[in-house]
Order: C-alpha cells, then sequence, then structure tokens
C-alpha cells in the first residue's frame, strides 16, 4: 500500500509567522458556505482613503419649450446635501498552544478557523441589518433625521416622508398603502417625483412565508373573494433576515442604486498567523482576521417602513 499523502510530520511548519495556506483555504472555503443578503440591498463600494463623502447635486427643472432659432434655457444646479462617512477597523481572533499542534489536534484548529469565518461573517451581516434596526432610532440621513422618518428635509426646505403614517402589521392593504407611497412621497429638491420602484420586501423569518403569499399569489390573501392580487404584477422579492430585532418588523427597499444604505470597503477580510516566535513566553500559537469598513446611510431615499 502506498504511503498516505497528508501525515503530521508534513505540517511541521503550519504554524510560523507567515500566513498559514491551509487554514487559509479553510476560513475562505467556509466564507463561501455562508452567502451574503446585505449586498442585495445595500450599494457596495470600495476606498483607498480615511474618509468617504458623497455629495449630491439638486436637481433639473423641467424642459422648457424652446423655439426654433432661440437659445437654449441655462440653469444652475443647487448644491445638495453631503455626508461624510469613516471607516472601522473589525477583527477576532484566537490563541493554540504548541502542544495542540504537535499532538495533531487538527481537528480542532480547523473548528475554530471554521468558527472564525462564521463569526466574519454573522458580523458583517448584522451591521448590514443595524441599519434598519436602529432607523428609528440612532442611523441618520445627511438631513440630521433617522434612516425612517416623517419629516425628511431637502436643502430647498421641502420635505418628505419614508415611513408610513400610521403604523401597521404586515397585511394586503397595509403593503398596498406603503407601496403606493413609495412611489408618491419620495421627492427631489425641485419637488419632482424622484420616481424609485420598490424591489425587496424585507421581512423576518417568521413573515416569510405570508410575505410570499402577499406578493406572489395569484388571488388576494385575507380574503374569501377571488380578486386578482394586484400586488404580484410589482415584482417584489422577498428576503428574510433573523439578525432583526423586531420580528414585526417589515420594510420595503429598492435596488442599491436608488437608495443610500452605502458599504464602504476600505480593506476586505483577511487572515494572519503567528507562531512561536509571537508566544514564546507561554508557547502559544495565535491566529486572527480582520476587516476595515463603512457600514452607514447617505440618503433617505429608496427605503420604506413601517413606524414604531
Amino acid at each position: 500500500m502506498a504511503s498516505p499523502l497528508i501525515v503530521r510530520s508534513n505540517y511541521g511548519d503550519l504554524f510560523t509567522s507567515s500566513m498559514l495556506p491551509v487554514l487559509e483555504e479553510m476560513f475562505t472555503h467556509n466564507l463561501a458556505l455562508h452567502p451574503s443578503i446585505r449586498e442585495m440591498f445595500c450599494n457596495v463600494k470600495r476606498t483607498q482613503r480615511d474618509i468617504w463623502q458623497a455629495s449630491e447635486m439638486g436637481d433639473f427643472q423641467n424642459f422648457v419649450e424652446t423655439p426654433e432659432g432661440i437659445d437654449y434655457t441655462l440653469v444652475r444646479q443647487r448644491a445638495g446635501a453631503n455626508k461624510t462617512l469613516v471607516p472601522k477597523k473589525y477583527g477576532l481572533g484566537f490563541s493554540i498552544s504548541e502542544e495542540i499542534v504537535e499532538d495533531g489536534k487538527f481537528d480542532f484548529i480547523a473548528d475554530a478557523v471554521k468558527k472564525l469565518a462564521e463569526s466574519a461573517i454573522d458580523s458583517r451581516e448584522q451591521s448590514a441589518i443595524d441599519l434598519i434596526n436602529n432607523a428609528y432610532s440612532s442611523v441618520t440621513s445627511w438631513d440630521g433625521q433617522t434612516l425612517f422618518a416623517s419629516a425628511h428635509t431637502l436643502p430647498s426646505g421641502l420635505t418628505f416622508r419614508n415611513q408610513l403614517a400610521s403604523a401597521s402589521d404586515l397585511s394586503q392593504s397595509a403593503l398596498d398603502t406603503m407601496i403606493s407611497d413609495f412611489e408618491t412621497q419620495f421627492i427631489r429638491d425641485s419637488g419632482k417625483l424622484a420616481m424609485i420602484k420598490p424591489k425587496y420586501l424585507l421581512v423576518h423569518p417568521s413573515q416569510r412565508r405570508y410575505a410570499k403569499e402577499l406578493v406572489g399569489s395569484d388571488l388576494k390573501a385575507d380574503t374569501a373573494d377571488n380578486n386578482m392580487n394586484s400586488i404580484r404584477d410589482e415584482g417584489l422579492v422577498v428576503i428574510s433576515s433573523a439578525r432583526l430585532a423586531d420580528p414585526d418588523s417589515w420594510q420595503l427597499l429598492s435596488a442599491p442604486i436608488d437608495n443610500g444604505l452605502q458599504i464602504i470597503e476600505r480593506k476586505g477580510i483577511e487572515t494572519k498567523a503567528a507562531g512561536p516566535d509571537l508566544g514564546f513566553m507561554n508557547d502559544s500559537i495565535v491566529y486572527k482576521s480582520r476587516y476595515r469598513e463603512i457600514v452607514g446611510v447617505t440618503h433617505p431615499y429608496g427605503v420604506f417602513g413601517s413606524g414604531t
């Protein structure tokens, strides 16, 4: 019988001060096992700077009739709102005794790497969902108002809301009202409609099946009448997250290009390891992971909630 290819002695140099390729592969593999939903509804950008600034200009007025031979009307754009966001560093690690390595406890080490990858995924997903969890308290847009508010103020002084006038649990009628509000409440600085369409219905898993009935059934839900379910034509996609703090919470979200939910990546997830040269006083080996990013809000367009 041929000698085994993977034996303990082959991995005597696993824990040096350089990156550990085997554990790195384990870590990357486990990251890929947990698909992200935050990138479905958040803008994902990258920056090489220590800050990220969002600046907007006001919209233009409607076109005006221009007779033959007459100069076009030239207008000046009004300065819009702006906001500055600063990247933060997130990280975690663990230490291993050299004895564990010496005794071949690779299953233990692999499990620790797996759980660290899961922690990295959960941390990033939670930070994005917390934009919604804290949308009525600490998460603010460029006008200083909370993300969901009854009166967002534009530079021109006009206001608009992005929450239901009266808070309501998810239902056929409440969803119908929010869809209508979504298309009529968002206005630009001049007062023109923003013309943003909802794409996602974000709910807690406890409401996922009901939400799918509301948006996907041929007939209206919650009624014995055989009325056509016109909401189905909206093409809404239901996404759910157990990270929503309020099980009754539900929101309509646009495609990322039309909303102000931002993920600005300064440094992607990376791992580092160090061997006995670092932990020579206690014979320890350390493994860590980190990333730097901004998860925040610039403007309140494209998101609509049921106020709490």
